[in-house]
């Protein structure tokens, strides 16, 4: 899947000789929590979320000190901002989320924004992906790590005319040369799946085998 598929395009920016205020304001009036900040020619300079305008909004709460808020947003933006492209793959830009501990990443395109990520956008995607979201059966089977076998366990679904929503598959820390595979399917009763499944040898794995 591409960032294009994803990405609010086109997103709210703001100008970097624009105020902190004004930032303040745009955000709580359009319920934003990142905002990339451009010059005249929309090109990224930095950003800024709610954790710095949070930084910046206690010293409202010192009397004896008085805080301008009518300069410039260049004072607290993020400099060095992780960019991605819209043609780059979401799970390239999921390694950026997890690694880095950020909540947004701006799409630029010819130097200019055109859009952005949010960690909430990786968060529906995956639900997406996952087809939750449509009435279904999920069940976790057991593979050997071996080229191939996964026609094995997909030629089961097709033989009963079962469709398949999602299928994940990761290793399992547990047993070295084992595959667990988490497969979504649109049925209500996966028992005919599950039988024929364990006749060719698969363990399809039950909650409390997985510590659940």
């Amino acid at each position: 899947m591409l960032v294009e598929r994803i990405m609010t395009s086109p997103c709210i920016t703001f100008h970097v000789n624009d105020s902190i205020e004004d930032a303040i304001k745009l955000m709580h009036d359009k319920k934003i929590r990142h905002l990339p900040i451009v010059d005249d020619a929309q090109h990224l300079l930095g950003i800024i979320s709610d954790r710095e305008i949070k930084e910046v909004l206690p010293s409202l709460l010192k009397q004896d000190v008085e805080i301008d808020y009518d300069v410039p947003i260049s004072n607290i933006m993020q400099q060095n901002v992780i960019t991605c492209h819209p043609l780059d793959f979401v799970e390239d830009i999921a390694i950026d989320f997890y690694d880095s501990s950020i909540a947004s990443i701006p799409v630029v395109q010819n130097y200019k924004v055109i859009g952005i990520v949010t960690s909430k956008d990786m968060l529906n995607t995956f639900i997406e992906l996952t087809g939750v979201t449509r009435p279904g059966t999920t069940i976790q089977i057991s593979i050997p790590d071996e080229a191939g076998i996964m026609h094995e366990v997909t030629e089961v679904f097709h033989r009963h005319k079962i469709s398949i929503e999602s299928i994940l598959v990761f290793r399992d820390k547990e047993q070295a040369g084992k595959k667990i595979v988490t497969l979504r399917m649109l049925a209500m009763n996966p028992n005919i799946a599950i039988y024929d499944l364990e006749q060719k040898g698969f363990k399809v794995l039950n909650p409390f085998e997985l510590g659940l």
